[in-house]
């Protein structure tokens, strides 16, 4: 009997998984990710003309963030071209960066989930979860939504060992 045990359990272990557990890479997963670079790109260099391009108008932000009194607090703003100059990032310097990003792509729509950092002045500020939720108008990809994390205390779970797979380089 406990050779019938091992058999089931290897069988279990080899066979394939649902469509959706396991995403295949999609033959437009370098363009999505070429976009969430440029995000990060425009973060870094509070490049509002390039925050415009690759975001729609319109669309919005949720963030969730400790909140002053404790617990977390969600904030969500809207996100217009002329309003991306009034980030609170526009004092001092920042910069973002991903890595280990999952992509989900079904026909023009597609979500990326990703750790990353956020820095203030070459110091780290938080670290988090990304979640892009991005669509596919007239051939090119756009930003629909931005959600994000900010957990000040998370970068040491959160950090890739092999910093080869943070995005986008400098």
């Amino acid at each position: 009997m406990p050779h019938l045990a091992l058999v089931a359990v290897a069988l279990v272990v080899m066979l394939p998984g649902p469509a959706w557990a396991q995403p295949a890479v999609h033959p437009e997963q370098a363009a999505i990710l070429a976009v969430v670079d440029s995000f990060m790109h425009a973060v870094s260099n509070n490049d509002d003309a390039l925050m415009a391009t690759i975001r729609r108008a319109g669309t919005s932000t949720t963030v969730e963030r400790p909140a002053e009194a404790g617990g977390m607090a969600i904030v969500r703003r809207d996100f217009t071209p002329a309003a991306a100059g009034s980030r609170a990032a526009t004092t001092g310097t920042v910069r973002e960066r991903y890595w280990d990003p999952v992509v989900h792509v079904r026909g023009s729509i597609a979500l990326v989930w990703t750790p990353y950092e956020f820095w203030r002045d070459s110091r780290t500020s938080h670290c988090g979860i990304d979640v892009f939720e991005l669509v596919r108008e007239e051939g090119a990809w756009r930003i629909g939504h931005v959600m994000y994390t900010v957990e000040p205390d998370a970068c040491p779970a959160l950090r890739p060992a092999d910093a080869s797979r943070v995005r986008p380089a400098p």
